[in-house]
């Protein structure tokens, strides 16, 4: 990544994972990211997996299915977008080769990728994870009680020698590492769980505020074939 500033509104946040399926608190996270980066970058963008390596054995709704839920979602914000690169790709859904697809077709971009406290700790088990901020900023959103001071540890730990700087985002925390900057960001999180959301849609159950209200219409309105995903066949309550 180059040094110094970014230019102003030209960066573009990436929100990675699943989204099986998007639920409110991938939504308020983006609505978050948004706010802090206001004036530095023009979009944030959900980026569906398609082939994710960490889970190979899991459930997972068929891409399309996953990207018209985050479409549907993303609707109401100008400024977010379903970005559906990974479903371009045939191979495993590594974040090291998408920012590489990303800076070829949006050179001069800045990239900050938003991801969790605990797929932060799992960097060494990515394809090149260590050498993820030479492709974009990763922004560690703390999930749980996940202080500074462990960002800071787990950081040093990974990089030797790595400092503390100056984060260009208000209320973010910053760490100059060999291979380039990491933030740390401190936001609401809301305590929902692609896999809460999937337990009470089989069951029958209300999904009012775990998920966007057109989400929920969409789950509703496609239950006999997201049962034929999530239930290996089994008829949904509703279906």
């Amino acid at each position: 990544m180059a040094e110094g500033a970014p230019d102003a509104g030209q960066g573009i946040a990436l929100l990675g994972g699943t989204f099986n399926p998007l639920h409110v608190g991938h939504l308020r996270l983006a609505i978050e990211v948004h706010e802090a980066f206001a004036g530095i970058v023009s979009r944030v963008d959900i980026l569906p997996n398609s082939r994710p390596p960490h889970k190979a054995n899991a459930v997972i709704l068929p891409f399309a299915i996953r990207a018209a839920l985050i479409r549907e979602a993303c609707a109401p914000y100008p400024w977010l977008f379903c970005n559906e690169l990974e479903g371009e790709r045939e191979d495993q859904s590594y974040t090291w080769d998408t920012l590489g697809i990303f800076a070829e077709r949006e050179p001069g971009r800045r990239f900050y990728f938003v991801l969790g406290s605990g797929d932060f700790e799992m960097l060494p088990s990515w394809k090149n994870g260590l050498r993820l901020p030479e492709r974009c900023t990763p922004v560690v959103v703390p999930r749980g009680f996940y202080p500074l001071e462990r960002f800071q540890a787990m950081v040093r730990s990974f990089w030797p020698g790595a400092e503390p700087s100056e984060a260009t985002v208000p209320g973010a925390s910053g760490m100059r590492t060999s291979q380039g900057e990491m933030l740390f960001l401190p936001v609401p999180w809301l305590d929902v769980s692609s896999s809460a959301v999937r337990e009470r849609w089989a069951q029958g159950r209300s999904l009012d505020f775990l998920v966007p209200a057109g989400v929920a219409r969409l789950l509703e309105s496609r239950r006999a074939d997201l049962a034929r995903h999530w239930l290996g066949g089994r008829k949904a309550p509703g279906a």
